[in-house]
């Protein structure tokens, strides 16, 4: 019968017999397609095992001290995962059991067929490669799930700064949101905003001490990132941030980096945002002034136009009191004095309808503005620019 082929040629087999012309056959047997190991005994088998473990271990069941099921199971307990065959003079169901009970791979009983045991060796050996490739591959996926996991939330973090810091009206609250984002890598640090010749510090223990605020300053200095072991400096025309504990490994160390280089970045172009919100603050607010000045000036007028319409009838009706009085001296007759009341009495009316007339259409001009300058859904003591 030919010898079959053997892929897993050159592999390192260990021999665990206390037989010692056993280990020498199965020396010679092997030797051609494999780097064969001799233990004489299962203590010797497990000391070298520990120092360096092979690919195959071929296991006999009886010998002094540990037997080989004992061996087997301490095998297991350090090494789950090495092939092992049972190679035993034991022709029992209960003994085999025994030996697969006690974690062996398979089990071939002496005297040994060589081609029998070649094809269990390369069977068993096929079996763990299959395996350690499988968890190669399962661990793979699971670091890259993990890792997916864990960038989808970085970039979450990222996502969640940005939509709060934008809303941010001032450079302090700007500044807690910046911390509050770092916090989620699991790191400490200090910020500093600089903003019109002022500096806004805030760092992940509340207020900054005398120390944090001088490692700011001097950071500044450092030029755009600045790394030093565990701690690191992220500079920009308008933040500084100085954050420590930064993770030993390189690739979770650069990715972080990297992500606190986008916030800062963020955070520098907010800086311009927080500026505009509050220029166009204060100008709203000059405007709001201006607006409710407006308003009263024009409330006032419309009051002043509303008294001279009546002061108008007032001294119209004063006027034609007094000719009516002076009759009595004019000698005038009653239908003269008649004639004279009628003209008199007509021209007034004119003259207060005219009035009436502009001063309906004047108030009605008024109210539109003043509705205007209040704004829809404004009391009439209110004025909202917006």
């Amino acid at each position: 019968m030919s010898e079959p082929d053997f892929p897993h040629s050159g592999s390192r087999l260990l021999v665990v017999d206390d037989d010692r012309l056993c280990r020498t056959t199965h020396r010679l047997m092997l030797a051609k397609h494999f780097d064969v190991l001799s233990a004489a005994s299962g203590e010797e088998a497990l000391t070298l095992c520990d120092q360096t473990l092979p690919d195959l271990i071929l296991l006999d069941v009886t010998m002094p001290g540990l037997d080989g099921y004992q061996t087997c199971r301490l095998l297991r307990e350090r090494h789950p995962r090495v092939p092992i065959i049972f190679v035993t003079g034991c022709q029992t169901l209960d003994e085999h059991l025994t030996a697969f009970e006690a974690g062996g791979d398979d089990l071939i009983v002496k005297p040994v067929e060589y081609e029998i045991l070649l094809h269990k060796i390369r069977l068993a050996l096929q079996r763990h490669a299959t395996a350690a490739q499988l968890q190669a591959e399962k661990d793979n996926l699971h670091s890259m799930a993990m890792q997916f996991l864990s960038s989808a939330g970085e970039n979450g973090t990222l996502l969640n700064f940005t939509r709060a810091a934008i809303q941010c009206r001032d450079y302090g609250t700007l500044s807690e949101q910046l911390v509050a984002a770092i916090r989620e890598f699991d790191l400490g640090c200090s910020v500093m905003i600089r903003h019109g010749g002022e500096t806004t510090i805030r760092t992940g223990a509340g207020e900054p001490s005398p120390l944090e605020q001088a490692i700011l300053e001097h950071a500044s200095t450092m030029g755009r990132i600045f790394q030093l072991g565990s701690q690191c400096v992220f500079n920009y025309d308008h933040v500084s941030i100085v954050v420590r504990g930064l993770p030993e490994d390189e690739d979770k160390r650069g990715r972080i980096r990297d992500n606190l280089t986008i916030l800062a970045e963020t955070a520098e172009a907010l800086c311009d945002n927080v500026a505009m919100r509050q220029k166009s603050g204060a100008h709203a607010e000059q405007l709001q002034l201006a607006l409710g000045g407006a308003v009263a000036s024009i409330e006032s007028l419309r009051l002043r136009q509303q008294q001279l319409l009546l002061d108008s009838r007032l001294l119209l009706q004063e006027m034609i009191d007094g000719i009516e009085k002076a009759y009595a001296w004019l000698d005038t007759a009653p239908n003269q004095e008649q004639a004279i009341s009628s003209t008199m009495e007509a021209a007034v009316h004119k003259v207060l309808d005219m009035l009436t007339a502009g001063n309906q259409k004047d108030a009605a001009d008024f109210q539109s503005v003043l509705d205007a300058l209040r704004g829809p859904g404004a009391g009439n003591d209110d004025v909202s620019l917006f």
